[in-house]
């Protein structure tokens, strides 16, 4: 018999069991997107005039041009993980978007601010709750954002929604500051220890209006970034309403993805959701909670195939 072939044979096999094996421990995650659910108390985050203190999960970037920055474990909460619940996302977000021209380089004018709600009375679960988008009050000159004197902490303004409309193209130096805070984007950033099934990513979006648009940019792995602009509550295959201005924003709805599509980061952002009659705010939503599959990725399967074909070459 040939060596080298039964080598090859037994590679095959091994890493299909080990895929099956992959396949049989997929999991699904449902992270909700309030204070309360992610463990960080019963009150609003980011909710005043600066941003709060940090916290295991949740901090505010040191780093110019970076705002918020919260970690989610698999389990749902807050918090940078551990070997038995490893982080899921990552979530960022950016303001500002509209303004294109004379920003200062570096500067926190596009940073975005995490403003995330406590817990809502409101039927069906999910209404008037989640998290929306902040901007660092800044330095018109520098773009850099201004510290509060007794706290130590940053500056924030604006609404607390995730918010849409058209803004001013260019900065303004002498008066930054102030409405409109637009357009404005949320972005979920994978664990790369994680492979998400792209077309099992849903998105529950409250506050909603069923004249609201979105804008959706999916990076996948190993295929080309889609960007998908002005998508509405009309196209049915993606948007699902699950009561009052509460809407299911599904990806298997997209047919951009396919069966096989990864998904490494993606991001929703607001627009103006009429654009031949321009507002300073046209918008406001928040983003209530994240749904979706994954598996562990599978660096064993990896240097299992390395090893046994370099076993196989050496025997050849």
């Amino acid at each position: 018999m040939n060596s080298s072939r039964t080598i090859g044979q037994i590679a095959v096999v091994l890493i299909l069991v080990l895929m099956a094996h992959l396949q049989a421990s997929a999991a699904v995650f449902t992270v909700k997107l309030t204070a309360d659910a992610l463990g960080l108390g019963s009150d609003d985050v980011n909710g005043g005039g600066t941003v709060d203190p940090d916290v295991p999960g949740l901090y505010t970037s040191p780093t110019t041009g970076e705002g918020s920055v919260l970690q989610v474990q698999t389990d749902g909460l807050a918090g940078a993980g551990t070997p038995s619940n490893p982080p899921l996302v990552t979530i960022t977000a950016r303001s500002h978007l509209d303004t294109v021209s004379g920003v200062p380089s570096p500067s926190d004018y596009h940073a975005g601010v995490l403003y995330i709600s406590k817990e809502a009375k409101d039927l069906p679960d999910g209404r008037k709750e989640g998290i929306g988008v902040k901007a660092f009050k800044v330095d018109g000159p520098t773009g850099l954002r201004e510290i509060d004197g007794k706290s130590g902490l940053a500056k924030i303004e604006g609404s607390k929604d995730v918010s849409g409309g058209t803004g001013p193209t260019a900065y303004d130096s002498g008066d930054p500051n102030g409405a409109p805070h637009v357009d404005e984007a949320v972005y979920f950033d994978f664990n790369p220890a994680w492979i998400v099934n792209a077309q099992k990513v849903e998105v529950l979006l409250s506050k909603f209006d069923p004249t609201d648009i979105i804008n959706l940019h999916i990076k996948r792995t190993g295929g080309a970034d889609i960007h998908l602009t002005f998508l509405q509550t009309t196209n049915t295959a993606i948007f699902e309403e699950i009561g009052d201005k509460l809407w299911k924003l599904k990806f298997a709805g997209l047919p951009q993805l396919g069966p096989t599509d990864l998904v490494e980061e993606f991001y929703i952002a607001a627009d103006d959701d009429d654009p031949n009659n321009p507002k300073g705010t046209a918008e406001h939503f928040l983003i209530t909670g994240l749904k979706v599959d994954a598996v562990p990725e599978p660096a064993t399967i990896s240097l299992l195939a390395i090893g046994l074909c370099m076993l196989r070459r050496r025997r050849r």
